[in-house]
């Protein structure tokens, strides 16, 4: 047969079926970063600085520079010097010369490079390059449980989550450790930056003058417990502070347990108005002119930058899923949390989960760098006491919380037992005690409030202190958003001449919430 008489000219050879490397992917990887890393670390004493960014072999893609890096670690371990010759006998030790590719690999190493002075930038680089290998690990591994129906999608939930917590884990220990001396720096540029901004927080405001006078105000990477018996006011306490960091610009993430999140939203009615919060939970308004002020206070407080999540049940990892996703989402200043031992659950794994919880939430502070403040129950044994002031030691399964936290606050209200005040430590215009049992940063001692049993809210000091000379500046604010006067107790809470509630009348037997 002649060649040329079967001869197509549009014919086209097929492709070969093997993969091409255009045509596969490849791990991200940066395998000559990785040898300048090991050669810097084994020419110049300074390049452990590297040390900072990861001490784990698993960040390097090749298998023989995980084995020298493994050797390398080993040396600094025990204090020996790193270099060449104490790299190969190291290895030689452990077995694993020719895993790493014998000594002529090692020299290769050293040749490449002249000193460390871009180790950090480098090793930066091979960390990023590890944290994506791992992300695509992380999501495979996700994939494939998804299509297994076996898997529970929740035990699925908390596997993928696991996953990114782990490497979130990994770049925290990545940050450079600061110098003695540059600690000190700090410390002076904190003094002139308090000098410079004279009686302004700096922290996030609390909500009461007196308390941002004694702690500046909510500070970044503290966890603050504040407890109290049920009922005695804990969450009214965390609702005006939670308004107060709002209205001044920062935003707020609040996780309610105990209360759903409209219950919520009417406590911050209560707060910002003149109304009780027995009309706006039960008996309505008798005139309906007070609607106009519910809905200009309702106007100005869609505004205010406030987040609640009021899923019943949250473990710890949930916890740190969705705080992280409201700083990100939302730039979250300051987190609440109502209460600890209801997020710690009621079985008899309780004592662990309130360790578990509370050093996490320690840990979470620092990580986004913002104040948390969780809300904790006060055991029976302080009712036993006379008078029953609280100690560090009624907090509900208080070792791990007395440890983790940074401030310790509780909530003390004489009128709760139906007692006096103590003037010795109040003054004439307060009624409640909040005691700082514990202050890692500051004084301890005891700050006076104003606790409103009718409408479930504190302030500074009582409202008729407030302006003696006439109408307070509370009775003030709440006719300027109604321009009517403000509610008298008798008749939010349905007084008929005779019975119902009044104003002097302080009981909690029917209080709302």
């Amino acid at each position: 047969m002649n060649p040329q008489q079967n001869y197509n000219p549009n014919y086209h050879k097929p492709e070969s079926r093997l993969i091409t490397m255009k045509q596969g992917k490849l791990p991200p990887q940066a395998i000559d970063l990785e040898c300048a890393i090991l050669g810097a670390l084994m020419i110049d004493k300074k390049a452990d600085e590297m040390f900072d960014v990861f001490t784990n072999p698993d960040v390097f893609y090749k298998e023989s520079h995980r084995v020298i890096f493994e050797s390398i670690l080993s040396l600094s371990a025990k204090g020996e010097p790193i270099d060449l010759l104490t790299v190969s006998m190291e290895l030689k030790a452990q077995g694993n010369l020719d895993k790493a590719g014998g000594d002529i690999y090692l020299i290769q190493l050293t040749q490449a490079i002249s000193s460390s002075a871009h180790i950090d930038y480098h090793s930066k680089i091979v960390m990023q390059k590890y944290i994506a290998r791992q992300m695509i690990k992380n999501a495979s591994e996700s994939i494939e449980m998804a299509y297994d129906e076996t898997i529970d999608v929740f035990d699925l939930m908390d596997h993928s989550e696991m996953g990114f917590t782990n490497l979130t884990e990994v770049l925290n220990t990545g940050k450079k450790t600061l110098s003695w001396g540059q600690m000190l720096d700090k410390a002076v540029q904190n003094v002139e930056l308090l000098t410079a901004h004279g009686d302004k927080i700096l922290g996030i405001p609390t909500g009461f003058w007196k308390l941002d006078a004694h702690f500046g105000g909510w500070q970044d990477k503290d966890l603050i417990i504040i407890a109290a018996r049920p009922g005695a006011g804990k969450t009214a306490f965390t609702v005006k502070a939670m308004i107060a960091a709002a209205q001044e610009g920062k935003p707020v993430g609040y996780f309610s347990l105990e209360m759903s999140g409209v219950q919520l939203a009417t406590r911050g009615i209560a707060v910002e108005s003149h109304f009780h919060l027995n009309q706006l939970t039960r008996t309505g308004f008798e005139k309906d002119e007070y609607f106009k002020g519910l809905i200009d206070v309702v106007t100005d407080m869609k505004k205010l930058p406030i987040h609640i999540d009021d899923a019943p049940a949250l473990t710890l990892m949930e916890l740190r899923r969705k705080a992280r996703r409201m700083v990100r989402q939302h730039g979250i200043k300051v987190l609440f949390l109502d209460y600890l031992q209801l997020a710690a659950g009621g079985d008899k794994d309780v004592r662990f989960k309130i360790t578990e919880l509370s050093y996490g939430l320690k840990a979470l502070a620092k990580e986004l760098e913002i104040p948390v403040i969780a809300l904790s129950q006060l055991s029976r044994e302080v009712d036993k006491r006379s008078p029953p002031r609280p100690r560090l030691s009624d907090i509900a399964e208080s070792a791990a919380i007395e440890a983790a936290a940074d401030v310790i606050g509780f909530i003390y209200r004489p009128g709760y037992y139906d007692l006096d005040p103590d003037y010795s430590v109040l003054s004439e215009n307060e009624n409640t005690e909040f005691i700082v049992a514990k202050n890692r940063n500051g004084g301890t001692g005891t700050v006076g409030l104003w606790y409103e049993a009718n409408k479930t809210k504190f302030s500074d000091e009582a409202p008729e202190q407030h302006n003696a000379g006439g109408n307070t500046d509370w009775e003030q604010t709440a006719q300027s958003r109604t321009g009517l006067p403000a509610v008298s107790a008798n008749e939010a809470f349905g007084n008929d001449g005779g019975t119902g509630w009044s104003i002097e009348d302080k009981s909690n037997n029917d209080t709302p919430f």
